[in-house]
């Protein structure tokens, strides 16, 4: 499962949240939904948006979005992900769910794989 994420980032960094929820309508039809690794990733993905949605100000992804992570904070939040990515005993869907956050927070800081 490969996504094209910039649309996706482009919106959040935007905050246009519309445009947001059309991208992952798109990609949740093309998401095995019996795929846990799936259902994992697309479920980060919604908890971002609902996040930006809702306004809440401790949201991670809020605070990303609103710049007040420094670039340094930033690669040690993906860091931290790409750790717990690195325990083969998690299960799919959380695997899933880093991945999609190891991704994003990739996009936000122009750091590649």
């Amino acid at each position: 499962m490969e996504f094209d994420l910039k649309p996706f980032v482009r919106a959040l960094r935007g905050k246009d949240t519309k445009k947001a929820r059309e991208w992952l309508e798109q990609a949740k039809s093309r998401v095995d939904l019996n795929d846990e690794f799936g259902r994992g990733y697309l479920l980060a993905l919604q908890g971002m948006l609902a996040a930006l949605e809702a306004g809440g100000e401790l949201s991670m992804i809020k605070r990303v979005v609103n710049g007040e992570y420094k670039e340094e904070q930033v690669v040690e939040l993906i860091k931290d992900a790409r750790g717990r990515l690195s325990r083969k005993f998690r299960p799919k869907d959380e695997q899933g769910f880093d991945t999609a956050l190891v991704e994003v927070l990739q996009e936000f800081s122009g750091e590649r794989a």
